[in-house]
């Protein structure tokens, strides 16, 4: 009798062990292999978040490895779209790290914010490239901080030249707006001031891409 009850009840102790990871566990083993074509998520936020604290879905709650993540990008975009580029092509360029941050976090959740401003942002810099494109100019695809080896962004579109600084000078609104934009959206609830005032001061440092230099 006690061995009939025991079978099933150990068959299913069994099959426990065979269930696969969770997806917020599998971010943790993502592949970064180069494609062709980079897609910017391949950088996941999520694998920097999986060790540090205890949200069972990384990404949605304020976690200190998920905001250096965006910190890091939005430092990346500073490298790779600043002064060793044309200015013509720095807005486009930022529009790319922009989209990048929304990409690696979740639709809901305290990081959703952030997210929207990057959308918002990307698009208002989009639509400014698409006003003064130079559909002549040749298109960049420059690696990331300009490192050998390292990934290539998608291709950059440049404005013409003639347009190049009063493009930068619309894009540096768009850039101060998403600032403000993330400083007065941490406020609430107050457990994301922190790490909202970090990514702010990180988006108000990405100003230095579109001065002429």
């Amino acid at each position: 009798m006690i061995r009939s009850i025991l079978s099933p009840f150990l068959l299913a102790l069994g099959l426990i062990f065979l269930i696969p990871v969770t997806p917020a566990l599998a971010d943790c083993h993502e592949d970064e292999s180069e494609s062709e074509e980079p897609d910017f998520s391949t950088f996941s936020l999520f694998s920097i978040s999986c060790h540090d604290g205890d949200d069972p879905t990384p990404g949605q709650s304020i976690n200190s490895g998920v905001t250096k993540g965006i910190v890091k990008i939005l430092n990346g975009a500073n490298s790779t779209c600043g002064s060793r580029i044309e200015l013509r092509y720095r807005i486009d360029c930022l529009r790319l790290y922009y989209l990048k941050v929304a990409a690696n976090l979740p639709n809901t959740g305290d990081y959703l914010p952030i997210k929207q401003a990057m959308l918002d942002a990307a698009d208002k810099l989009d639509a400014i490239v698409t006003k003064y494109e130079d559909q002549s100019a040749p298109i960049l695809r420059p690696r990331e901080g300009h490192k050998s080896g390292a990934k290539r962004l998608p291709k950059v579109r440049p404005v013409k030249e003639a347009f190049a600084e009063a493009a930068a000078v619309e894009a540096a609104m768009v850039v101060e707006e998403a600032e403000l934009i993330i400083i007065r959206s941490g406020g609430d609830p107050a457990r994301r001031t922190q790490a909202y005032t970090d990514v702010a001061t990180a988006v108000e440092e990405n100003l230095v891409i579109l001065r002429s230099a």
